[in-house]
């Protein structure tokens, strides 16, 4: 089983589109200077201002919460209990401008406390007074509601709730009279419950695909199972695509667009067959395509097996005019199997997003959250140290598509542990998490709050997220180097045909 840290909650970055523009910039000035390479310049630019503000954030003022306590560190006033000794106030504020914001107060049995919210983007609030009497500084805390659930069920305190919400959890424990407080600066007002619409349904689109059997009935089936391929694309993006393709002949853009439905298909089959509901199938003319999924991977063995299932698709495809050139010996078709087998080889390279990135991940997530940390960083500098030995130019954008990516699942995880601390998950449906939120800050209703439940259901899924036994790591492992092994044979050991020699220069 995979080890989790605590969950450890953090005010939300300050402009950090603007920082790393910055960093990027200065980058690329200092690049020009010293004669480097614009791009790696600004690519190591705006890394070093991510770098900066992740120390910043990592020192900075933090909320950790375990199993047994909740403490806060890096603030101006120490804080730390354990869970039964937690007291809860909700009260309301006033912001600068006058307007009512609503905030969380929690406190230790010597009455040391902090204040926390779901500010957003309004006016500062003004500071509060504490059950020790002290001012205290309404703290705007990322994933603030999650902290709340956090603790509402470890302190407990249910009667938080009213009577609707307590009624729908299966046993409501008895609450001791002194752990609910009366807030601090005037009560809130009870938050409405709002209505919330059914919770989306994802079931399984299964494409099943018979091998054998009558020919008529296999024939039916595969195209049936055309079709909806057909449909699970973007139309319009995928001619624009080819278009772009096309560029160098009609017969090329045709290869590639092949190559990349298959490969992408495989995914979105991976993905119906093991109940995630697949949003599309997107060409973006010139970097290839991606099949986008509505839900989070549930296990790590689904990860991997998502994640691989187009490689292992685009390579099996590659077969095909592999079998065709050897059969006929027409350099045209090994220059399309090259070229097909480095387009699979590429998205193997172990960076997010992609494709061997994704594995990589689910296999050192496995392990632990500090171990699929540490794997990802340094899948992400090998590549990047690769790019710049080979000139590699393709790989530095990818290399800073990948980067984002990883702040953003970091930004994630806080979500995730915390879900994971929740001692009855079970008890909380998405109209519980509204109602912390609304007690909080944004009232229920606000055109936030779909993002919010959205986010909220991709955690609670990703939560559950059961890591790899070490049979299936080294079964998915052994499939991983076999299909990176195998298309690096084929795309050297074509090498010596006029146009497969090509291919060996899609990296640059």
């Amino acid at each position: 089983m995979a080890s989790e840290g605590p969950a450890t909650f953090r005010p939300p970055l300050r402009h950090p589109v603007r920082s790393l523009l910055l960093g990027a910039l200065g980058g690329a000035a200092l690049g020009l200077v010293a004669s480097a390479p614009p791009m790696m310049a600004a690519l190591f630019g705006a890394a070093a201002a991510g770098l900066a503000l992740w120390i910043r954030q990592l020192t900075g003022l933090r909320i950790v919460a375990t199993e047994e306590r909740l403490e806060v560190l890096g603030g101006p006033a120490p804080f730390r209990a354990t869970w039964p000794d937690v007291r809860l106030t909700l009260g309301a504020g006033q912001r600068e401008d006058g307007t009512l914001q609503r905030y969380a107060l929690v406190s230790d049995p010597a009455c040391r406390g902090f204040a926390f919210a779901e500010l957003g983007a309004g006016q500062p609030c003004r500071p509060i007074t504490g059950m020790d009497g002290k001012r205290l500084e309404i703290v705007n805390l990322s994933e603030s509601a999650l902290l709340l659930a956090l603790v509402v069920q470890r302190t407990p305190v249910w009667a938080v709730f009213p009577e609707p919400l307590l009624s729908a959890a299966a046993v409501v424990p008895v609450v001791p009279s002194a752990v609910l407080d009366g807030a601090a600066d005037g009560a809130a007002p009870r938050p409405s419950i709002p209505t919330l619409s059914a919770t989306p349904r994802y079931g399984v689109w299964g494409l099943v695909v018979k091998l054998g059997g009558k020919v008529l009935g296999a024939l039916a089936k595969l195209g049936a199972g055309t079709v909806k391929a057909v449909k699970t694309a973007n139309i319009g993006w995928a001619l624009v695509s080819a278009a772009s393709y096309s560029i160098f002949s009609w017969k090329f853009g045709l290869a590639i667009m092949l190559q990349l439905f298959v490969h992408e298909y495989g995914h979105v089959y991976a993905m119906r067959r093991t109940g995630m509901k697949v949003k599309g199938m997107y060409f973006i003319p010139f970097l290839g395509a991606l099949s986008v999924t509505e839900d989070a991977f549930t296990s790590r063995r689904q990860q991997a097996y998502v994640s691989l299932s187009g490689p292992i698709w685009g390579s099996a495809f590659t077969l095909l005019p592999l079998g065709l050139y050897a059969w006929t010996r027409q350099p045209i078709f090994a220059t399309v199997a090259t070229w097909w087998a480095a387009i699979n080889l590429f998205n193997l390279l172990p960076i997010v997003p992609l494709d061997g990135g994704r594995a990589m991940q689910a296999f050192a997530y496995s392990f632990s959250s500090s171990v699929g940390l540490v794997v990802s960083l340094l899948g992400l500098g090998a590549v990047v140290v690769l790019a710049f030995v080979l000139k590699m130019s393709l790989v530095y954008f990818v290399a800073m598509l990948g980067a984002m990516e990883l702040v953003g699942e970091s930004q994630g995880w806080t979500g995730i542990r915390a879900m994971r601390l929740l001692p009855e998950a079970g008890r909380f449906s998405l109209e519980h998490f509204v109602y912390l939120r609304s007690a909080l800050g944004p009232p229920a209703g606000s055109p936030s709050e779909p993002f919010f439940l959205r986010r909220v259901i991709l955690q609670g899924q990703a939560a559950r997220n059961a890591p790899m036994r070490p049979r299936q790591v080294i079964l998915w492992g052994v499939t991983y180097a076999a299909l990176a092994v195998g298309l690096l044979l084929l795309v050297q050991g074509m090498s010596h045909v006029p146009g497969a020699d090509l291919a060996s220069r899609l990296l640059h």
